[in-house]
């Protein structure tokens, strides 16, 4: 081996190396935003249990899918760490690959349901007779 093919091999390494910290960045954003939306979207429960059965089931179908989202990057998390520590940099295949997607999907899923689920709050309250908005509430008679 001579010295060229050392200082390609060293390229190589940092290259995957910033992949995989590139990678990880994205899955821990994924898990915040989807741990953020179950928070959040659980702190107001009370106030929405008395909703149409099938709008909480949107909202249980996003929760399900972020859900996922979290396991799925915890996981994916894992195989990278576990890959480093082995000096392998096939955590992208097999297990790692389907993990990483499914976080990927739960999230594109749990938020575009999520939304759904907003907008149709927003059009249920909004239409419902003798319901009012806070700004309507608010204003003197």
């Amino acid at each position: 081996m001579d010295i060229e093919e050392v200082e390609f091999e060293s390229e190589d390494e940092e290259t995957d190396s910033r992949a995989d910290s590139a990678a990880m960045s994205l899955v821990k954003q994924m898990i915040t935003l989807s741990a953020g939306v179950l928070a959040l979207s659980a702190t107001f429960l009370e106030k929405i249990s008395s909703l149409p059965i099938w709008l909480l089931l949107i909202l249980a179908l996003a929760w399900l899918a972020l859900m996922l989202s979290v396991f799925g990057g915890i996981q994916t998390l894992s195989i990278i760490v576990k890959s480093r520590l082995n000096r392998d940099d096939n955590w992208s295949k097999d297990s790692g690959r389907r993990f990483a997607q499914l976080s990927k999907y739960g999230f594109l899923v749990g938020i575009g349901l999520f939304a759904i689920f907003a907008f149709c709050l927003f059009r249920t309250t909004k239409s419902a007779p003798g319901h009012s908005t806070p700004a309507e509430q608010s204003q003197p008679s």
